[in-house]
């Protein structure tokens, strides 16, 4: 009780402090969290502030972000954020940073007889609290004391530290060498033949997530550290973006509409780029980008505005752009763009709003549109009997995941969303083409080479617009050219990549909706296949065995991986299915039944059949973290994230080697390359983008 009191009174406090006098529920809310945290406190489970420093922080307006550890989970380390940033507050920190610190650091941080201040890679930590955890309690063993502040000049202090650091890295990225980014036509064709280079959304057309380095293994791994960590300038919580990285520089953007160029050794800002948006947007679920392409000297960046932006990748700035829709008619963009022979093929997003999804290719020197591919076929054009009742007009089929590429063939493979609307399905009878399905197009004309359709007539939302994987393998004891796909039914198919034959498909989560699969590789449909208006629990569920999340192969050890999930879901349909908000057309829903279970599984590539699973109950998905894709190396390690976590598997047994928790959002894939001939681990969380070494 008295721990109750004590919250409540600083909550009390913290409003007649700020008088801030607000709507009974959110003033419920600002009180009953720091009532939550004098409890966590009172058991024993936030050792690192003593009582005085929590009545102090939980007094001051925002309570330092304190929620977020005790509503999301978020670290103590993470979730610490210092108000105390002002020019008044930042004048007061240099003031007692020069009386108190500057002897031993430097004046300006840069050190002295101590180590320099005006940088990251702090030894002890660089969030705000691990730093105000040395100037309050020193460092054993070292010439660095207690240092007698009061708890507002610490973070006063701090402030003031990343002032110095702000100013160290800007002067940094003017001395640095010019950024001298030329990629070739031949380097991306060869993508994922270079150490040093991460060139595409997949690290190479085939989309294959693999990287040959093999410094970092499993004797190893356990002395994997942070060396640089790059904090996003952006409001959005997370990001589901693959850094691509060129001449030591690491290129990536920020949700929702923000280019940054990074210096790879240091994480250091060379450049940004930001782009304005309107201030309503036809959004499926977050304001998310997944990446950029390169060529030359320009990056490609679709924007969530649906605009094609060249941006010089040596300075940031804007080279041409081109409209590729609008976000009225509901469109919008979000994958990252593939460079093939010269174009930059685009795909779009916006299903849900009842687009008439496509495939269009730019020329990347003019932005000139090449060519152009209707995912729902119109009057005349194959596959336009498969749709009823004018439904093709806003049939869906977004394009909205990056494709993959086979040189020799000059074929570009790109997935394809749900109709339109996702589970009521009597109002577009038929099979729906060309939704839900794997497209082969001729990269130089954009014409239809064939198609699969994994789902006819979908009702349950389960798109198709995984990143293929192309690869050569033995299917029944003869060599094959192959393209591998695990999907959101449930199902990993293995199709012919020149002609699209179905060579095989198994189950690889549990599923109910369908019996098997026939020889044409068409799902036997169960008899709770039909979507009602009561609703059927159904497997896999609204999110579906897998998503947008990339799978990755080694064709070292011959095995496929999947970042797949566990979970059932009803779904029912509407009797009055009309458009919500901005036209968002679903027809009804389809909510977890069961908790929605991550696991990473390895499959046969040529069967599907499985060969081991790993799962830890730290990676459980939930809204507050996620689950990323996978990335495999030549070091027979598997790298994802997911929970909050960044993890690492034996390629060969499925065993979990390492883990670390990076206490934020964990939705955008690894990647592996190297810097100055040693192999490095680039992994994002939250708000911040995290480099691993040796």
């Amino acid at each position: 009780m008295a721990v109750i009191v004590l919250g409540a009174a600083v909550a009390g406090i913290f409003e007649f402090r700020s008088g801030r006098f607000i709507p009974n529920g959110a003033n419920w809310q600002m009180i009953s969290w720091r009532v939550d945290l004098f409890l966590h406190k009172a058991e024993g489970e936030v050792p690192e502030l003593s009582w005085r420093e929590l009545w102090f922080m939980t007094g001051v307006p925002g309570g330092f972000g304190m929620e977020g550890f005790v509503r999301q989970g978020y670290s103590l380390q993470g979730a610490i954020t210092n108000p105390y940033v002002t020019s008044q507050d930042h004048e007061s920190g240099a003031r007692i940073f020069h009386e108190r610190c500057a002897a031993c650091h430097g004046n300006d941080g840069a050190g002295g007889q101590a180590p320099g201040l005006n940088r990251s890679g702090l030894s002890h930590g660089d969030s705000d609290f691990a730093i105000y955890r040395v100037v309050r309690d020193g460092v054993p063993q070292t010439g660095m004391a207690a240092v007698a502040m009061s708890p507002q000049q610490r973070w006063q202090v701090i402030g003031y530290l990343r002032t110095l650091q702000l100013a160290a890295s800007s002067q940094h990225a003017k001395q640095s060498s010019p950024i001298n980014i030329q990629v070739s036509d031949e380097q991306m064709r060869t993508a994922g033949s270079s150490p040093d280079e991460w060139l595409t959304y997949s690290g190479s057309l085939d989309g294959r997530r693999y990287t040959p380095l093999k410094e970092i293994t499993s004797e190893n791994i356990s002395r994997l550290r942070v060396r640089w960590v790059h904090q996003f300038e952006s409001s959005e919580k997370m990001s589901e973006s693959t850094p691509i990285t060129a001449g030591g520089i690491v290129f990536t953007t920020e949700a929702a509409s923000t280019v940054v160029a990074l210096d790879v050794r240091s994480g250091a800002l060379r450049w940004r780029y930001q782009r304005s948006l309107p201030d309503r947007l036809p959004i499926e679920v977050f304001r998310s980008n997944r990446g950029l392409a390169i060529l030359g000297n320009l990056l490609f960046f679709g924007s969530l505005d649906d605009f094609l932006v060249a941006i010089d990748a040596n300075n940031g700035k804007v080279v041409w752009q081109t409209e590729v829709a609008n976000p009225s008619d509901g469109f919008t963009m979000t994958g990252a763009p593939l460079v093939v022979n010269g174009s930059v093929v685009v795909g779009v997003a916006g299903g849900e709003y009842g687009i008439r999804g496509f495939l269009a290719a730019y020329d990347a020197e003019t932005g000139r549109q090449r060519w152009k591919f209707n995912t729902i076929p119109g009057p005349g054009e194959l596959g336009h009997d498969t749709w009823k009742n004018d439904a093709w007009r806003t049939g869906g089929g977004a394009t909205w995941v990056t494709g993959s590429y086979d040189s020799s063939l000059d074929l570009v493979y790109w997935g394809v969303g749900n109709p339109t609307p996702g589970i009521l399905g009597e109002v577009r009878p038929g099979d729906n083409l060309f939704t839900d399905c794997m497209i082969a197009l001729h990269a130089s004309s954009g014409k239809l080479a064939w198609y699969f359709q994994l789902t006819p007539h979908d009702e349950h939302d389960w798109d198709a617009t995984e990143t293929p994987i192309l690869a050569d393998i033995l299917v029944k004891g003869v060599l094959r050219h192959v393209l591998c796909l695990a999907t959101k039914n449930g199902f990993y198919y293995v199709l012919d990549r020149a002609t699209g034959e179905f060579l095989t498909g198994a189950p690889f989560v549990e599923q109910n909706w369908a019996k098997g699969l026939d020889p044409a590789g068409h799902p036997i449909l169960s008899s709770g296949a039909e979507v009602s208006v009561s609703g059927r629990s159904t497997r896999p569920g609204a999110g579906g065995g897998t998503n947008w999340q990339n799978a990755a192969f080694d064709h070292k050890s011959g095995l496929i991986f999947i970042p797949a999930t566990e979970g059932a879901a009803v779904f029912t349909k509407s009797r009055n299915a009309r458009r919500g908000d901005l036209g968002f057309y679903a027809g009804s829903a389809g909510p977890w039944t069961e908790p929605p279970t991550p696991v990473v599984r390895a499959l046969d590539p040529a069967t599907g059949a499985r060969k081991w699973e790993c799962f830890s109950p730290d990676w459980k998905e939930s809204f507050a973290y996620g689950h990323s894709g996978l990335l495999a190396t030549g070091g027979g390690l598997v790298f994802g994230a997911s929970g909050g976590f960044v993890f690492a598997i034996d390629s060969a047994t499925g065993r979990e080697l390492w883990r670390v928790f990076l206490g934020g959002d964990t939705y955008a894939a690894p990647i592996s390359f190297s810097v100055d001939g040693h192999q490095v681990v680039l992994a994002s969380a939250g708000r911040a983008l995290f480099l691993f070494g040796l």
